[in-house]
């Protein structure tokens, strides 16, 4: 008997494993889809939660090729480091974001030299709302992001005349987690 049960527990245990993996991965796994004003896709991005609490982003174009990477960790506080670089891994720039308690935050943009290139500032609304409007390295509004959703992220953007120039629809974790917005010309690299 106690050999059946032996059996039993070894082929079960590790199919029971294998479940809860599946079931908890994607929760820490969010997929974004990213498309032109015209509805063509033009990028895809990967967000992955590793330990500690640090964020990988893999950032693919419409063929699927990787275009770049973004690595977020935090940096004591409420203060978050993200560090960007293309796909051949050298440094593009870089983003540092400190947010309130109210929910506001706040990102500067710098280029691989460390100058400031631009800044976006982004406010909570309702449970899972949030809109960021972005500057550029002189600060003149270049365009906003809004973001909505419960259980799927969907986000507009629009460039500093308010003309809609695309979209992103998220699936996986995307809605239930604060992201570190890309630049406003990530999309057209």
């Amino acid at each position: 008997m106690s050999g059946v049960y032996l059996h039993v527990k070894a082929i079960l245990l590790p199919a029971l494993f294998m479940i809860v993996l599946a079931t908890t991965l994607p929760a820490q796994t969010c997929r974004e889809v990213v498309r032109d004003a015209s509805g063509r896709i033009v990028q895809t991005i990967e967000r992955q939660k590793q330990n500690g609490g640090t964020e990988r982003a893999v950032i693919r174009d419409a063929s699927g090729r990787i275009t770049g990477t973004a690595t977020t960790q935090a940096s004591g506080g409420s203060t978050t480091q993200t560090q960007y670089r293309d796909a051949s891994g050298r440094l593009t720039g870089s983003a540092t974001t400190n947010a309130a308690s109210s929910g506001h935050s706040r990102t500067t943009y710098r280029d691989a030299s460390g100058r400031v290139a631009g800044s976006a500032s982004t406010n909570r609304f309702g449970s899972t709302g949030t809109q960021t409007r972005f500057r550029d390295s002189s600060g003149r509004f270049a365009g906003s992001e809004t973001t909505s959703g419960n259980g799927t992220m969907i986000a507009t953007r629009r460039d500093g005349s308010g003309r809609v120039t695309g979209n992103s629809t998220g699936s996986g974790a995307c809605a239930t987690r604060t992201r570190v917005p890309l630049p406003p010309t990530g999309a057209k690299k």
